[in-house]
């Protein structure tokens, strides 16, 4: 008897417009959002988490890239409905999601009005709104994201490797991985009975030799290079889909990134523009002592071939924003 395997169906997405705003973690995905969101058609950013936890699994393995894509585009669909009936809210004060720090409250209350069914969907298609997702590490993934065919938009935060390490320091992402953190979000495995994050598959022997500063140099230094990688491998017009964003030029010239993101996005700023300015807290001055203090921070607790490569990037980013077209 002859055995059929199903091909899981991959709906089209109820969307023409989406942007996922990537990045490594703590890199200023949330300030971007704030900007994003203050721009005309652009919606309130939500969270899209799945993704960055199911290509991994498709990397080591464990799942298919037919599952994947099914379930992203379900899930992604699904957001955007229920985006549209002002569903599952959150009402945090706090929280970038929530619909209190909104540049267009009202729209969610105009929404409840809405009527449940087909004619949500007409109207999506018919729809110029751009959504806007915040996602992590898709770059590092991007020859897997590509064969998903999403046709979606990319952009891509950079920040100084200095920074960006002594802040996962901070956030103890030297330690919480170990643990099995529930809170970490991200897709972790099983070796030799210890637990390690994904980032680190093919290098765990090393990764679990090093002390909590140096797991987080290791870590940062293996996703930024694998970016490089990624970016490099990419065509021209591949490129054309991802939009480069240094986080120090959000600091010191949001008006110059507003106009860059506008012109990708093919929107404009709006009234409440300047509002997420402050909100956002830009522009803002950079503080060059303050870095030093986290470079000599990191000399001081790893060890001298890691600080050399923290060295080797930092320089690459500063001087040429790791090669990457920004």
């Amino acid at each position: 008897m002859e055995i059929v395997k199903r091909e899981i169906c991959e709906y089209a997405l109820l969307a023409n417009n989406i942007v996922f705003v990537d990045g490594v973690t703590r890199t200023g995905k949330s300030m971007l959002n704030l900007l994003i969101a203050s721009l005309d058609r652009v919606s309130h950013p939500q969270f899209i988490e799945p993704l960055e936890q199911l290509m991994p699994m498709y990397k080591t393995g464990h799942v298919d890239l037919n599952a994947i894509s099914s379930f992203m585009r379900l899930h992604l669909n699904e957001r955007i409905y229920n985006y549209q009936l002002s569903r599952n809210l959150n009402f945090r004060l706090d929280d970038l999601t929530s619909i209190h720090n909104s540049s267009n409250s009202k729209e969610f209350i105009r929404n409840l009005s809405k009527t449940d069914g087909d004619d949500v969907v007409k109207n999506l298609g018919l729809s110029d709104v751009i959504y806007q997702f915040q996602t992590h590490d898709i770059l590092t993934h991007y020859d897997t994201y590509l064969k998903l065919g999403l046709n979606t938009k990319l952009i891509e935060i950079i920040r100084n490797p200095i920074d960006t390490i002594h802040s996962w320091f901070k956030r103890g992402w030297g330690k919480r991985f170990d643990s099995a953190d529930p809170r970490s979000g991200t897709c972790l495995f099983r070796y030799k009975n210890r637990t390690i994050p994904h980032y680190v598959v093919g290098s765990e022997d090393r990764y679990l030799e090093l002390n909590e500063m140096e797991k987080c140099v290791f870590m940062h230094n293996k996703l930024i290079n694998e970016s490089i990688k990624q970016y490099e491998l990419l065509t021209k017009q591949q490129k054309s889909s991802i939009l480069l964003i240094k986080f120090e030029d959000c600091l010191v010239s949001p008006t110059a990134v507003i106009d860059r993101i506008s012109f990708f996005l093919k929107t404009n700023p709006t009234d409440t523009t300047h509002k997420a300015y402050s909100d956002a807290r830009v522009p803002r001055e950079i503080n060059d002592n303050d870095r030093s203090i986290k470079l000599s921070d990191i000399k001081d607790n790893v060890n001298d071939e890691l600080y050399k490569e923290v060295v080797i990037l930092t320089s690459l980013y500063e001087q040429f924003s790791y090669g990457m077209e920004g």
